[in-house]
């Protein structure tokens, strides 16, 4: 049975499904999510993990694992659906999320740096009930640079001079009840736009946005909680999104399934080389961080 607030606040065990797809190519990152997580991740909770994949050979390499990840036997589908029914992945697993407390979604490529605790990152207080993650190279941006949907045929639509934060698609999560409620609605919202041939921007990440406009439960997490792989000098960051455009997994193309070719690492370096060190990006962030309110 879920814990009620009143046990949490009493320092209680809560249960917590950690969602996480490896279908298709995107198998190579379950390694480093998996072993990460174990080590940093929610010491202080129950955690089960709940793998959607279409690989045979990870499904067996779990079965001494039972107690701790169950998998669901999910084709792999062509982009951006991979991503865009996300959602209808995590609602044919409701039954078994429902034994929890709370659930939340990680991206592929998430690597976890530093531990987490529930105090981090569980919507514990009764007037939050989903915890959402500032995307990371937006959140210093004025809101009419966010890249929400601006297509008023799309259901995921958000006006100029709307909204308050731009939230990313790779982490949220929150209390089992609110986070099953969004998947439903989200899973509707997008079944609609593809009934009228609309696919919304960022596709799941776009939903994410109309869906937290204007709420008012939301555990926000602070700019710095997350950072790219590259993004060396956020210090403080407690999980890492590994770059899918590195050699060492392929490339994005390659990743996607758009090509079989993967990319070189003299490519890597060729396109890598002459980056910026974009200081005054940094700078704006920096200040933006320090100015950061919920």
């Amino acid at each position: 049975m879920p814990l009620t607030t009143s046990d949490l606040s009493n320092n209680s065990k809560p249960s917590v499904a950690i969602l996480y797809i490896a279908t298709g190519r995107y198998t190579v990152f379950w390694d480093y999510f998996y072993q990460s997580a174990e080590k940093y991740l929610l010491p202080d909770c129950d955690k089960h993990y709940i793998l959607f994949t279409d690989s045979d050979l990870l499904i067996d390499s779990l079965k001494t694992k039972s107690d701790q990840v169950t998998a669901f036997k999910k084709e792999a589908m062509e982009w951006p659906f991979s991503t865009l029914m996300r959602f209808k992945f995590f609602l044919d697993a409701e039954n078994t999320i429902k034994n929890h407390d709370f659930v939340f979604f990680f991206n592929a490529n998430t690597e976890f740096l530093s531990i987490i605790t529930k105090q981090d990152l569980l919507p514990l207080t009764p007037k939050e009930n989903l915890t959402l993650c500032l995307q990371p190279h937006m959140f210093h941006s004025s809101r009419n640079k966010y890249t929400y949907d601006r297509n008023p045929k799309s259901s995921a639509y958000i006006a100029f001079n709307e909204g308050e934060y731009y939230f990313t698609g790779a982490l949220n999560g929150g209390t089992t009840e609110a986070y099953l409620e969004l998947c439903h609605t989200l899973y509707n919202n997008t079944q609609s736009d593809l009934k009228n041939n609309v696919i919304a921007l960022w596709h799941d990440e776009s939903h994410l946005n109309k869906y937290a406009l204007g709420r008012k439960d939301i555990k926000i997490l602070p700019p710095y909680f997350t950072r790219g792989e590259r993004e060396y000098w956020k210090k403080t960051s407690k999980l890492m999104f590994s770059d899918k455009s590195h050699y060492r997994f392929g490339g994005h193309a390659y990743l996607r399934g758009e090509t079989d070719e993967k990319i070189t690492q003299a490519e890597w370096n060729k396109n890598n080389a002459k980056r910026s060190k974009k200081i005054k990006f940094r700078v704006k962030q920096y200040i933006s961080s320090l100015f950061f309110r919920q």
